[in-house]
């Protein structure tokens, strides 16, 4: 029993050693093909970093410079985006405050940008005083009025504005507004996030600069024509891109640093009955008869000076041809008188002179 007992242990051991000994031999199995992987993935970059190599030693030195520039602009983009996201692993949740003014501890340097716009609505007293008062307001915030539209109705008097203040002196303009005499006042406002359109636009902004930079040191090594123009194409596309940044980032800061209101302001006015349009009173009948009848008499003198000042060139012109004509008429008749009254004169002397002649011969 005992022998029995011994081989049966002695028979157990060996089994365990040959347990052992088959997983030792899996494991090896196992590193040595994953060894073999690399070795293989290490020779297949191997291989295609040379490749790559080779062709762009035989490419031109046109296309090299530009795709120089490009895997400058890559890799400055890829590092500005890896330094983003580590930032964001590393604290996702720091460096805020309560009110969010500033982002996270990897750019807590950097305030949040954010564009305040606010609505109001105001009924006012007297639209006229309240107008004045809102003007002298935006004056003393240091803002400005963008636009502004009024409207007179039977109703209603009133206008829209639109102004712009300082974000600092936002609320405090929204308060000092809410002090002009009125009849009602309802107020909303909203922010807009921009921190994140804000960033990427400096990102994208100092990539196209690393860009801008290589592609101008390529331009003055370059002895080509062809590769000349091929870099200026390209350099100005880059420039071009720039200033369209640069532009959005500035339009960003505007907007960031003066907030916008959009204000209706207006006065509810007291609506005519017609029974008082029907029925003047006595007095007003009396004044509206004697200015009728004044503005018939100043109405007919008007249009006698106008006739006048219309007929006098006419006239004018009729007296310098009609004067001389008359006076022409006038001797030419004074003339015709005198000859026929001579005339006549003659005709009765000749016939007193004929009977004495006839008494003479007999």
């Amino acid at each position: 029993m005992n022998m029995l007992h011994g081989k049966g242990a002695a028979k157990k051991r060996s089994v365990r050693w040959m347990m052992l000994v088959g997983i030792a031999v899996m494991v090896w199995m196992l590193a040595g093909c994953s060894a073999s992987n690399s070795d293989k993935n290490s020779s297949s970059d191997g291989y295609a970093g040379s490749a790559t190599s080779n062709n762009a030693a035989v490419s031109s030195e046109a296309a090299a410079p530009m795709a120089d520039a490009e895997s400058v602009e890559t890799s400055s983009s890829n590092s500005n985006t890896a330094d983003t996201a580590a930032s964001a692993e590393e604290s996702p949740a720091a460096g805020m405050s309560d009110t969010g003014s500033n982002i996270p501890d990897g750019e807590s340097s950097f305030t949040r940008k954010i564009i305040y716009r606010a609505n109001v609505n105001m009924e006012v007293e007297d639209y006229g005083k309240a107008q004045t008062s809102l003007r002298n307001l935006i004056h003393l915030s240091g803002g400005y009025l963008l636009s502004f539209s009024d409207k007179k109705t039977t109703s209603e008097l009133g206008g829209t504005y639109t102004i712009k203040v300082p974000a600092a002196g936002f609320d405090t303009f929204i308060s000092e507004l809410e002090k002009i005499k009125h009849e009602g006042f309802e107020s909303s406002a909203q922010g807009t996030d921009v921190t994140e359109e804000y960033v990427d636009m400096e990102a994208r902004l100092k990539a196209r600069q690393v860009v801008e930079a290589r592609l101008t040191a390529f331009m003055e090594k370059a002895t080509k024509t062809t590769d000349l123009l091929q870099i200026s194409n390209q350099l100005g596309e880059v420039q071009t891109e720039i200033e369209r940044i640069k532009g959005r980032i500035r339009y960003l800061d505007k907007n960031v640093e003066y907030s916008t209101i959009d204000l209706r302001m207006y006065q509810v006015l007291e609506p005519v009955t017609a029974k008082d349009e029907e029925n003047p009173g006595f007095l007003t009948r009396i004044t509206d008869a004697m200015s009728g009848s004044t503005n018939v008499v100043y109405a007919f003198i008007q249009g006698v000076f106008i006739f006048i000042a219309g007929a006098l060139p006419v006239l004018a012109l009729a007296a310098i041809i009609g004067i001389p004509s008359y006076l022409a008429y006038r001797s030419n008749r004074r003339k015709r008188n005198l000859n026929s009254a001579a005339s006549t004169k003659q005709v009765p002397a000749l016939e007193a002179a004929e009977p004495a002649k006839e008494d003479s011969e007999v």
